[in-house]
């Protein structure tokens, strides 16, 4: 049963994730078909920037479902889970240390 509400949860944040995308989107075009025309090129640099900023939120939103993502971000999760809880952070063994040069 919390495995079923989890899922729908994850499921619900990933929708509601796109449609503010579609959102941001929408409002991206309107403003700047309304503004580029009757502003000019000054406007430019807020269309390079505001782009940008969509650009990365295009990518967080469809493009962080990878497995490697995924993986890192379940990791950091745990990591953060176990930082807050007081205990000592969980450990990976280190790889030997080369010896030295002579």
């Amino acid at each position: 049963m919390a495995d079923e509400d989890d899922a729908y949860q994850t499921a619900k944040r990933r929708v509601e994730a796109r449609i503010g995308f579609l959102i941001h989107l929408a409002v991206y075009v309107v403003i700047n078909v309304v503004f580029l025309p009757v502003v000019g090129w000054d406007w430019l640099w807020v269309t390079v920037f505001w782009g940008l900023g969509l650009a990365f939120q295009a990518v967080a939103t469809f493009g962080g479902t990878s497995r490697a993502a995924t993986g890192w971000k379940d990791r950091a999760i745990a990591k953060e889970m176990t930082r807050h809880e007081g205990g000592p952070p969980p450990t990976q063994p280190m790889p030997p240390a080369a010896p030295p040069a002579a």
